[in-house]
């Protein structure tokens, strides 16, 4: 089973996005920020990871890059209230495989997330339509 590692400070919007991944029949385990899901991704090398930007720790393009150079290969998702064009740009910079804005359509992100996982390395979509990089 494929294990999806969902980082977000907060409590509420992890267990939403836990029980759509779960629903969609994946294993989740999940980190309150940054420092921690950066030791999570190294210690049990997740499947994919969904990725909040703003958070009190370390922000998300921090953990993202570090993410990156633990696995040039990782599926990140962004999952982020912060929509503006140039945060994408700079998360596709950074590695990041897709970009979604929270609150997150729990279909939109299973279909992202069944796309990246069936892929055999991380994967830019080319779609500019908001949902993905």
């Amino acid at each position: 089973m494929k294990t999806i590692l969902i980082v977000d400070d907060s409590m509420f919007t992890r267990n939403i996005h836990q029980r759509i991944v779960e629903g969609a029949g994946y294993e989740t385990i999940t980190a309150s920020g940054g420092a921690e899901a950066i030791s999570m991704y190294a210690d049990r090398r997740p499947d994919m990871v969904t990725l909040d930007l703003l958070m009190p720790d370390m922000d998300g393009m921090d953990a993202l890059r570090q993410i990156i150079a633990i696995d040039p290969s990782a599926r990140v998702v962004i999952c982020s209230t912060d929509k503006q064009k140039y945060r994408r740009e700079e998360a596709e910079a950074g590695g990041a495989s897709g970009f979604i804005a929270k609150p997150v359509d729990p279909e939109e992100l299973v279909a992202l997330m069944r796309r990246l996982l069936s892929a055999p390395g991380r994967v830019d979509s080319g779609e500019d339509n908001g949902e993905s990089i």
